[in-house]
């Protein structure tokens, strides 16, 4: 049975952290995350003393002249670099944690505040329940909403990432949905519904960032009942999901991609929301369905009933080059189908000749298996009989093994459509696919995590 994850099915943050401080620092060289000093403050972990810790969080202090304490903070940015060093390091110390955390309040010098934020982003990414525990008793996920609030802030994008990596960890999540609308910068509404309109503002809201990163954000806050909620609020003003389901098709950032498309698959999972996710206020199957849909021309027949989105693909129609994000594009559907107004719906809009399609098409062995999940529930409409009276979500049930052995006759199926549009004998078959360049996934996250 599927589960919320958060978003590390996407790359993973201690990944997105040293790639996006690098493209930072390019523009901005004194701010490398990376540099020789940097080692040899990495070094130094080792053989610093008491009395020196003491000196060095005098350093970090708003009150000290501000070479000083961009020196102190560049040094603790340094030992960061460390994964493992730098949590020893900081829960051996653990007083110098609250005292970063000040300096990101830095107004007068925003480079120091950003090397604060930046060192924030790799402690977010080491995973040590007692570093998060110190973390949280800074009141820095309100400090970091203050930032991302702030029009004029040079650093929103860094703050954004801490945000993305903070929010993978139960507390600070819940720390950040239970902000409600008591945050001073939320103006009365809630927290949730002033980040997401920056996020679909983007750098229309502030130049200096482009936001990207609270796509991630958003992304593990909705594992929680309480932000699908607020997410899924039909409010006089618009529903927030309604905002983020055209980033499914963002081509200029994966990030921002991912996190959407997230986000998304959470909501999903609200088989009491499918009947008007699925209707004509919200529309949701084109958006999920578009990143799947190739070139390929349909008879019309089989487009009939299927939403115009979905029809007459120019051929030069690409899919979503992501295996990660068109998974989580199938999860999303499986879980629709979870509702009995799902499936019916599925089943009408006729999506099952696009998926025939786009299962010749997938490369990767494990999104292809979602996708002969998916078309399994759609073709197998008997299996409905085995829910109880007044119970039409499959999760409920227990499939019987007769429906479980339809899975091989489904792929038998499948397997036919690729042999009648296979190829020419002699022409080799070449799947160019994959993430762009700079994105890796290299771990993925324990499917069976509940929140």
């Amino acid at each position: 049975m599927l589960t919320l994850v958060a978003s590390n099915r996407l790359k993973p943050p201690e990944l997105q952290r040293h790639e996006s401080c690098r493209q930072s620092s390019a523009r901005n060289p004194p701010q490398k995350l990376i540099t020789p000093c940097h080692i040899f403050c990495a070094v130094l972990i080792g053989i610093i003393n008491m009395a020196e810790i003491a000196d060095l969080i005098k350093l970090l202090s708003l009150e000290s002249p501000a070479p000083v304490r961009s020196a102190a903070m560049e040094y603790c940015l340094g030992v960061t670099a460390s994964r493992s060093e730098g949590v020893d390091f900081f829960k051996t110390n653990d007083s110098i944690l609250p005292a970063m955390i000040e300096v990101t309040g830095d107004t007068k010098y925003s480079p120091i505040a950003k090397d604060a934020w930046l060192a924030l982003v790799n402690i977010a990414a080491m995973k040590d329940d007692k570093l998060m525990s110190k973390m949280m008793e800074g009141d820095v996920i309100a400090k970091a909403i203050t930032a991302v609030v702030d029009k004029d802030i040079e650093y929103a994008d860094e703050v954004c990432m801490f945000l993305g990596n903070v929010t993978r960890h139960e507390d600070a999540a819940a720390a950040l949905v239970a902000c409600g609308d008591t945050h001073p910068a939320s103006e009365g509404t809630h927290v949730l519904r002033t980040l997401c309109d920056i996020f679909c503002q983007g750098p229309a809201y502030n130049s200096k960032a482009n936001f990207h990163y609270l796509g991630h954000a958003l992304f593990n806050v909705s594992q929680m009942a309480e932000a699908r909620t607020q997410i899924m609020l039909r409010a006089g003003e618009g529903c927030l999901l309604q905002r983020i389901l055209p980033f499914t098709a963002y081509q200029d950032s994966i990030i921002r991609r991912g996190g959407a498309i997230g986000c998304i698959r959470n909501c999903c999972f609200s088989s009491s929301d499918h009947e008007w996710l699925l209707g004509d206020e919200v529309s949701i199957l084109p958006h999920l369905m578009l990143p799947l849909v190739g070139p390929e021309e349909l008879e019309e027949d089989e487009m009939e009933n299927m939403p115009d989105e979905l029809q007459y693909q120019p051929p030069d129609k690409t899919r979503e080059e992501d295996a990660d994000l068109r998974k989580m594009l199938l999860e999303s559907l499986l879980q629709l189908c979870a509702s009995q107004i799902g499936r019916k719906t599925l089943r009408d809009s006729n999506i099952y000749h696009i998926l025939k399609h786009y299962h010749l098409w997938e490369p990767e062995e494990d999104v292809r298996d979602m996708c002969t999940e998916v078309v399994e529930v759609l073709i197998t409409p008997e299996m409905e009989d085995e829910l109880p009276a007044g119970v039409d979500d499959l999760r409920d049930i227990e499939v019987p093994e007769r429906y479980t052995k339809a899975k091989k006759e489904v792929e038998e199926e499948l397997t036919q459509q690729e042999a009648k549009d296979e190829k020419p004998a002699g022409e080799e078959t070449v799947f160019h696919v994959g993430a762009p360049e700079g994105y890796e996934v290299k771990w993925r996250p324990d499917p069976s995590v509940v929140m």
